[in-house]
């Protein structure tokens, strides 16, 4: 039998014919996925897996040979090619916004460092989403940085706090980032680089005050419930041709709105609510075709809308209410949103928009309407004026408008040049106190300096039966001037280094603190050592007499005084916040570290409030120039006004005490120790996030039926604010009285509709 013919080298074989193609299909359908995952990338997600301490998501890691193989659910998603993790998405059970005042956030023992750290070994990481896993800690931005590859990143919903780290910036490939729903704060850094940017997300945290700074490419920005304040920049319209979406609800911002922001011609959604916006919007404002929805409620916008903003239709959504439309309903009364008496009523100009007057002629335009309503309010103030300043002095002949204190001339007269070396520094805006003496000038008698024996017999020689207070520092007295009048006489012990000439300035800027909402001083006596007139020993301190009692007895003391249903309780708050804000605003420094206390609190006949103990400090300049302030009586040192620095903290101090008083209001009931004060914190911040409604359980029971929740839901949120453990996340004084005038607002409006309820 012959042997069969070997194959030639040239003729190929058969059984390579067919095994050769399956090799080529196997290569092409095999993905690179199905490379091993490198030894070091799986020990990392599990060293992720035990930092974040075994949350159920990251479960299936424990038991898969190949974390790429993981079939991807809304919980837990890997992906990875050339061996390495290049997403990873992980979805949580704790989640800030369902589990608020850190109930949900892990333990003591977690280090966002070390996440991070860890996550840093995941180099081709394009792709990071962890999600309500209850993270906490300042975001380090070094370890943040090693991720270059991050084109998207989401840390959502979990308790990161601390400042944006600037590091950020540098993450040059990202093209979303979303950090919502964390305690993050200060100021954004600039994000300009970031040209890929599209997307940002920075809701919902304590960012601010700046408007943050962001790349042309951004098409969604989202920054509602943050502390951005001041005006919209012009960037936002000149520069983000490509914005979509636009979310700034819930801030602080204030000034005009760029009406040319409606034309931007990508942009399909733009919330502008619950800010402090003013103004008008001009007749010819323009809305892009693509724009769908637009809510600019809850601002202070007045006049008529301009046409594409008038109205809901099929393809567009407006939400207008709670502003001072002339032309819209749900409107505020337009005193509201127009404060001032001379407020322009024309916006400024704005490019782009079609409208604001182009060249010359629009510009003189607009000078000659401001100047006319420049002119025509200050003609009407002059009417005011006149007609006060009759009636004045038909009723009271004996005082002038604007009562000057007799201290300089009195004193001076009697006193050599003062000797010392310090200065003091007048008010920094003189209007605060002409119109403090303007306001009470007709209520209280008129400053003057009152002599030793005139308060002795207004107190029957100062008797202890008339002594209301005692401390080694001051007594108070009832007193009862000859005209039969009440009053209250504080004697105070001096610090020596002062001498009565020293005062005559001093006293001169405590006769003009005249505030509605502050117990008035009428007076003062100085009384000087007998062997050595130039010491003075103390001084008396006259002030008006409240006799209705104080806050707290009227929240407490139902048997013996009027119960203060819910209207005159935000009432009498908002008397205190401005109290305070005169406080703060008199003088430069302020005037601050008051007692604020709701026992210092009174209340006269028509249920206004006044604070009755405020500090009265000395503002000097020292020889190099620097601002300081003390008190010239002799008091603890843990009470003086110290430095500017200290003046800073002080006024964060008032706004912590008064967001006491606003919890006692709200429960009618104190707060004796930290731990009741947290515990409460805790209910109302969960009864705000999670059912408003439950906030009725916590209220007092006499004003069960006296309020509108919303109303009581702001100023919950108030007292929060006012309440938070850091300073510089308490809210200033400006933002806590137009909160509480939103408030008031609220409750008049639901009061006006139970009244037409009940009519009908």
């Amino acid at each position: 039998m012959a042997p069969s013919p070997s194959p030639s080298p040239s003729s190929p074989n058969p059984a390579a014919l067919l095994i050769l193609p399956l090799l080529l299909c196997a290569s092409i359908a095999t993905p690179a996925s199905a490379q091993p995952l490198l030894s070091s990338q799986a020990k990392a997600l599990l060293r992720v897996r035990r930092l974040l301490f075994y949350p159920p998501a990251l479960e299936p890691l424990r038991t898969a040979p190949d974390p790429c193989a993981l079939p991807p659910t809304p919980s837990l998603s890997v992906a990875c090619e050339g061996g390495q993790v290049t997403s990873l998405s992980i979805h949580g059970d704790r989640d800030s916004a369902a589990l608020p005042s850190w109930r949900g956030a892990l333990p003591a023992s977690f280090s966002s460092d070390a996440l991070f750290t860890t996550l840093s070994r995941l180099p081709a990481l394009a792709r990071l989403s962890l999600v309500g896993l209850g993270a906490w800690g300042p975001l380090p931005g070094a370890k943040l940085r090693r991720l270059q590859a991050l084109q998207q990143l989401n840390l959502s919903s979990n308790y990161f706090y601390g400042a944006l780290p600037g590091d950020l910036a540098r993450l040059y490939s990202l093209q979303t980032l979303v950090l919502s729903r964390n305690a993050l704060n200060g100021t954004v850094p600039s994000l300009a680089g970031l040209q890929f940017l599209q997307e940002l997300d920075l809701s919902h945290n304590r960012l601010g005050p700046a408007f943050p700074d962001v790349g042309n490419a951004v098409a969604r920005l989202v920054l509602a419930g943050n502390n951005f304040s001041g005006e919209i920049p012009a960037r936002v319209v000149g520069a983000l041709g490509q914005l979509q979406y636009l979310d700034v609800s819930g801030n602080k911002l204030r000034g005009w709105v760029p009406s040319a922001i409606f034309a931007l011609p990508a942009l399909r959604y733009v919330d502008l609510s619950k800010n402090r916006l003013a103004g008008q919007l001009p007749a010819t404002t323009a809305c892009a075709a693509a724009l769908a929805f637009v809510d600019v409620s809850a601002n202070m916008l007045t006049g008529a809308r301009p046409a594409c903003l008038r109205g809901n239709s099929s393809a567009r959504t407006v939400l207008v209410a709670g502003n001072c439309f002339a032309d819209a309903k749900q409107q505020r009364a337009s005193s509201y949103c127009s404060p001032g008496a001379l407020a322009a009523v024309l916006p400024p100009p704005q490019k782009g928009n079609g409208g604001g007057g182009k060249g010359k002629g629009g510009e003189i335009g607009m000078v000659l309407a401001i100047a006319g309503s420049v002119v025509g309010g200050a003609l009407l103030i002059a009417l005011v004026m006149v007609v006060v300043l009759r009636r004045a002095r038909r009723q009271h002949p004996e005082v002038s408008l604007l009562p000057k204190s007799p201290t300089a001339s009195t004193l001076a007269k009697k006193a050599a040049p003062a000797k010392a070396t310090q200065k003091i520094i007048t008010p920094a805006d003189k209007r605060h106190a002409s119109q403090a003496a303007r306001v009470n000038a007709l209520e209280v008698p008129a400053y003057r300096v009152y002599t030793l024996e005139e308060l002795q017999e207004a107190t029957n020689n100062f008797s202890s039966s008339n002594l209301t207070k005692t401390s080694p520092l001051a007594q108070i007295y009832n007193g009862k001037l000859q005209d039969g009048s009440r009053v209250l006489v504080r004697c105070l012990r001096l610090n020596p280094k002062y001498s009565p000439q020293s005062l005559v300035q001093y006293m001169e800027i405590i006769s003009k603190l005249r505030h509605r909402h502050l117990v008035s001083i009428i007076g003062h006596c100085i009384v000087s050592d007998q062997e050595n007139p130039n010491i003075a020993n103390s001084v008396y301190l006259i002030s008006e007499c409240v006799t209705n009692g104080s806050l707290r007895s009227h929240l407490t003391e139902w048997r013996k005084r009027e119960m203060l249903k819910w209207p005159q309780r935000v009432s009498a708050a908002i008397g205190i916040a401005r109290g305070i804000q005169f406080l703060h605003n008199v003088t430069a420094p302020g005037i601050v570290k008051n007692d604020i206390n709701i026992d210092n609190i009174l209340l006269d006949k028509t249920l206004t409030s006044k604070i009755s103990d405020f500090n009265l400090p000395m503002i000097s300049t020292s020889k190099n120039g620097k601002i300081f302030s003390e008190i010239p009586f002799a008091v603890h040192e843990d009470n003086d006004t110290g430095s500017a620095h200290n003046m800073e903290q002080g006024d964060k101090q008032d706004i912590y005490h008064f967001g006491l008083i606003l919890l006692e209001v709200i429960t009618g009931k104190p707060t004796d120790s930290q731990s009741e004060l947290e515990s409460l914190k805790a209910q109302l911040s969960e009864a705000l996030t999670e059912d408003p409604d439950r906030l009725k359980d916590i209220a007092d029971p006499a004003i069960q039926g006296t309020f509108a929740v919303e109303s009581l839901c702001t100023v919950a949120e108030i007292a929060l604010n006012c309440t938070a453990g850091a300073p510089s996340d308490r809210p200033s004084i400006d933002d806590v009285l137009w909160n509480l005038q939103y408030s008031m607002q609220v409750q008049d409006g639901w009061a006006s509709s139970e009244s037409l309820g009940l009519s009908v």
